[in-house]
Order: structure tokens, then sequence, then C-alpha cells
């Protein structure tokens, strides 16, 4: 089944898989994409393999495993997944928010644990240096405040856990890992058949995700700019703008004698909807809130808190010390949360949810038709409720997803942007007619309709 996942598409590269069998190799690939190399990998660490690849059928999905680890305290939502309590708001105390890309949360959470001896280790994503990796970004490892906020900030980056995960192994103590619901849900399963893990792993952080891009996401944007690629020497993808909403972020580049900060929203490839240099393996997954954390937390992308540019965070605790952990710092003023409603929440992440229900069972449907292998998801194939419309967009998704990866490749063979750009920015039209297509308009126009005598 592994070697059926790979070629698929559907490795995500999250590493877990090396960690049982080290005749597996994880690899940026010519199009910046971790991936799993099986070629030296034993029968026996295939079989291991397949138990902790969030991507295989041999293990439990979230729903299972959220089932085992929080249902006996725990309301369920269908979207959201198991929740103990639902907040949003923000860090009051401290440069937590400031340093942040949203409300603080995530830093404050892990150096809270740090200090009060609950954690030793904090498993995130932190800066690195290109020149001497070759990379902007990659797992590593806290064991302070003050290194948990080097690691403060969204990075928009293919990482994998492999070397991180060995740590765990190699020296004893209390784990806290950081990642993406995909990358948690490996974790959860290597926990399941490694005692070591299960022991020393203490609590993850999962972040609401929309999905993972490739190397060439950053790069791209660092060239636009006039920085060659494999020039980029830094990148903030998330400056908040005092002047403007949460929303309306900007990107700070530099490289190539360049420095310079400039609205995200500028940029070609900057709506996320368009999908450049998105994971294949990300359209078929299913968990946007991490479902398998212990706490999820991700913006608040809810008209009545981005007017605010500091940024809000929507909070869904499962883990009961976190719950007593935030409640009591809540009493203290130390944060700024107000209860919130599974609806809300969900309604933060609604194009994202709609992507991973309505978009994940059409795209299941498109692989099933051409007789193809699909791994089991919680939404089932079909285009039931699927209009003729929605159907167009989502393959066009797909097209653009994969001409991004194309056109950035002879793009940079041929030392041209342009090459990126016009074929890029021809596509965008075609999607933006789409969008105002006849039938697309009569499809709102009814749903506007509805809504008045719903």
């Amino acid at each position: 089944m592994m070697q059926q996942i790979v070629s698929s598409g559907y490795c995500i590269g999250c590493g877990a898989c090396q960690v049982v069998d080290e005749g597996i190799e994880i690899v940026l690939n010519s199009q910046g994409m971790y991936q799993a190399r099986l070629e030296s990998a034993s029968e026996k660490g295939l079989a291991l393999a397949e138990k902790v690849c969030p991507f295989s059928n041999k293990g439990p999905h979230e729903d299972e495993i959220g089932a085992e680890m929080f249902g006996n305290a725990c309301q369920k939502d269908i979207r959201i997944g198991y929740y103990r309590s639902l907040f949003i708001g923000y860090v009051a105390e401290g440069d937590f928010r400031e340093k942040a890309t949203s409300g603080g949360l995530i830093s404050w959470i892990c150096s809270e644990l740090l200090q009060q001896g609950l954690a030793d280790r904090v498993l995130h994503v932190k800066k690195c240096d290109r020149a001497n990796d070759g990379r902007l970004f990659k797992y590593g490892v806290s064991t302070t405040p003050e290194g948990v906020m080097v690691g403060a900030k969204s990075r928009y980056y293919p990482v994998e856990m492999s070397e991180v995960l060995r740590v765990i192994r190699e020296v004893p103590g209390n784990y806290v890992v950081v990642g993406l619901p995909c990358f948690i849900k490996a974790v959860r399963r290597l926990m399941r058949i490694d005692p070591v893990y299960q022991e020393r792993i203490k609590y993850s952080i999962g972040l609401v995700c929309g999905h993972l891009k490739s190397a060439a996401f950053a790069d791209s944007f660092a060239w636009e700019a006039g920085i060659e690629p494999g020039a980029l020497e830094d990148i903030d993808f998330r400056v908040k703008q005092s002047d403007a909403p949460a929303s309306n972020y900007a990107m700070y580049l530099q490289g190539g004698g360049y420095k310079l900060v400039r609205p995200t929203r500028e940029f070609l490839g900057a709506n996320w909807g368009h999908n450049f240099f998105r994971y294949e393996a990300c359209d078929y997954c299913d968990d946007v809130f991490a479902e398998t954390a212990d706490i999820a937390i991700g913006d608040a992308w809810l008209p009545q808190y981005d007017q605010d540019p500091k940024g809000t965070s929507v909070v869904i605790v499962r883990n009961e010390r976190l719950h007593d952990l935030i409640e009591n710092a809540r009493s203290e003023g130390r944060l700024c949360l107000a209860d919130s409603e599974a609806d809300e929440v969900a309604c933060s992440q609604s194009g994202g949810l709609r992507d991973r229900r309505q978009g994940l069972a059409y795209r299941l449907f498109l692989k099933k038709k051409k007789k193809m292998w699909v791994p089991n998801k919680r939404v089932c194939p079909g285009t039931s409720g699927v209009s003729y419309t929605r159907r167009k967009i989502y393959r066009h998704r797909m097209l653009m997803r994969e001409a991004s990866h194309q056109f950035w490749g002879e793009a940079v063979f041929s030392s041209s942007y342009d090459v990126f750009e016009c074929g890029m920015r021809k596509l965008i039209t075609k999607n933006n007619k789409i969008y105002k297509s006849p039938i697309s308009r009569a499809g709102r126009l009814l749903k506007k309709t509805a809504d008045l005598f719903s």
C-alpha cells in the first residue's frame, strides 16, 4: 500500500514512516515537496509504515482516534471534531500576540507548558540558514520560552518530522508536538504502535489548515519581487499591517540584496483558492480543524474580528489539562477569550470545510470514475449537491494546482518568470469567468432567495 500511496500522489512527506524504518528516505523532490522514497525499505518496515502513514487505510481515521482520546469527556461536531471548550480571542500579556500570526495562543501555550514543568521540549517549525541548509524552515526543538518565540508565526513551507521524532526516542522527557492535521494524525498513529512515543508525547497542538505548499510558493513571491529562485534568504508570510484588516496582511522578503514589505494581495498566487503549489495529497484530506490534536488553533476569519489588525484566534480545546490551563489564565486576565460555539468556529473556515467535504466528495468521485485507487475518507465519493458550476470550479482548481508546478519548472529552466506568470494568469482569468458565469450567478440568486425564507 505504501508504494501505491506515494505513486498516486497521496504522500504528504510528514516523515513518520522514516521513524519506523530507516530504509525509507524522506526527500525534497524536484517540485519542492517532501516525499517518501521506498526503494530501500524492508518488508517489515513497510508494514509498520502503513500503520503510521496518515493516508493509509491500515490505521484508525480521525473519528476513531478522536473517540478514543476525547470521546468520554467531549462533545462532537461533524465539522470540527470533538471539543471540550471553544474560544475566540488572543493573548493579553507580553508580546505573544504582536509576534504571532494571529492571536498568539500557540506560542503562549507552549511557553506556559515549559514554564509550569508540564513539558520539557517543544517540537515545532523554525527558521534555518538556507545558505548552509538549503531550506528556509525545518522542524526543530525548543526547551525555553525564548526558543519557542523564535518559532512563532505560520510557515507556508514544506517540512518533515523524521529528525525531531528521532529526538523523542533518543532523549527522554515530556514533549509537545505542533503540526498540521495530517502530521498530528501520523503522530497519533505512531503513538499507538510504539510505547516510547506514547509515554513521552504529552501534548499535541494542531494548526487549522487550508493546505500545504511546496517550496516554490515562497520562491515565486521572491522572484516576482526581483529575487532570483534560490536567492531568497528570509521570508515572513504574515506581517500585520496596523492600518488594515487582519486578512489584509503583508509579506516580508529578503535576498539578493533586496529587503521589502508588500501587501500579500498584490502578489500572484496570494489567493489560496487558486491552489498554487498545493500538494496533491491535500486534495484528499478531510481534516480542517486538526481533529486528533489536544488543541487546535487557527485564524478567526470572521467579519466581526477581521477589523482588528492585531489578529484573533479560534481555539478548539479537547484536552482537560489544557482546558484548565486556559481557563485559569483567562480568569487572571492573561488571556482575552470569549466563549464560542461550533457554528461560529466552523464558519471561520467555511471555504476550507466546503473544499474538504463537497469538493473532496467530487474529487473522490472523479478518481473512482477513472478506476483509480483512493484512500478511505470519511467523505463518500459522489456528486450529490455539487452544482454544475461547483464541479467546474473544483476541476479547474485541480488544473491550477498541477499547472503551477509545471509552469514553475518551465520558468526556472528557461530563467524567465514571465513563463510562469503568463501561464498562471490565463488560468486565473478562466477561473474568474467560471465564477461570473450566468449559471453561477443564477445559483447565487436562488440561494439568497432561499435564505430569505429559511
